[in-house]
């Protein structure tokens, strides 16, 4: 071996040596430069010290911090649940810097009402940076197959979920609020709607046939009635007949939810089947009823046929 495959050799090991240690300060220095932009934005929204802290420790400290979750962890629960979180905080951490960089360079001016609520902004940072240590801390305890995409593929699933609820919730809301219903009768009928399908989607596996039944029930009013209000907020509403439906779903949703009650104790006692043959005796009758009825008004319509043609032949 000559000199100069020896030096190469030498350089080669220097730089695998080298390369962990430099890759470190690289993100050393990015962390630093993140931390340092986010505090010195909301120092220009006018927060205080301790909410320019919070804030930094909530959106880059967390960011950290679920990466080495995602490396670290040996649960596929604690990793899958951290990589979630870790492409929901990534973008914000992105759209914070790039906006200190804006204000910085002057690309753009924000409104007075912005920068006055920088302080609230902070704020809400640090609380929801409880939500990934809360929910962490739950996935820790969850027992897992072992398969890391089996666990992407659950929390995806209920994340997806949760927004669901939350943004048809925000629909009901809107419903009643467009309709002049006060605002505390449109987050009743709104809690009541959405906690009932998730009551009725949670015992929808149970052998009784209430919960799927009702699980179809709420849920197509939940459907229906968010269908509407975004075709009339966004003013595109082909169906009309839609907003008479959805009102009369909205108004009923409180006694749909006593009936769903009663039928789950009913249920739940064995008495089921009992009222489920009252029921259908109860409708054979009122099916009868209605046969004789139509049978009666057909007999009266066809006479004053009869009548009528004898009539015109005198």
């Amino acid at each position: 071996m000559n000199r100069h495959e020896q030096i190469t050799r030498a350089l080669a090991n220097g730089a695998r040596s080298a390369a962990p240690v430099v890759a470190a300060l690289v993100a050393v220095a990015v962390l630093a430069n993140a931390i340092a932009s986010i505090v010195r934005l909301f120092a220009r929204a006018g927060a205080d010290p301790l909410s320019q802290a919070l804030a930094a420790a909530a959106s880059v400290g967390v960011l950290v911090a679920l990466v080495g979750v995602l490396y670290l962890a040996e649960s596929p629960s604690l990793r899958a649940l951290a990589a979630i979180y870790a492409v929901a905080w990534i973008p914000l951490v992105l759209s914070l810097v790039a906006l200190d960089a804006a204000l910085g360079y002057d690309v753009v001016t924000p409104p007075p009402a912005l920068l006055e609520s920088g302080r609230t902004v902070a704020a809400l940072l640090a609380g929801i940076a409880l939500l990934p240590v809360a929910t962490l801390a739950v996935a820790s305890r969850r027992a897992s197959d072992g398969d890391l995409r089996q666990e992407l593929a659950y929390y995806t699933g209920n994340a997806l979920k949760l927004v669901l609820l939350v943004a048809t919730s925000a629909a009901t809301l809107a419903f009643g609020l467009r309709r002049g219903v006060p605002v505390e009768v449109s987050v009743f009928v709104a809690v009541v709607l959405e906690i009932s399908f998730v009551i009725a989607l949670l015992r929808s596996r149970e052998q009784a046939l209430l919960h799927p039944l009702a699980m179809i029930i709420f849920g197509g009013a939940i459907g229906l009635v968010a269908v509407e209000t975004l075709g009339t907020l966004s003013g595109l509403a082909a169906l009309p007949e839609l907003a008479r439906i959805g009102e009369a779903i909205y108004l009923l949703v409180p006694a749909l939810a006593i009936g769903y009650i009663v039928g789950g104790q009913l249920a739940a006692r064995g008495e089921s089947p009992r009222l489920l043959r009252l029921l259908a005796r109860m409708l054979g009758d009122l099916r009868a009823d209605w046969a004789a009825v139509r049978g009666e008004a057909r007999g009266e319509a066809r006479a004053r046929e009869v009548a009528r043609n004898g009539a015109g032949k005198a």
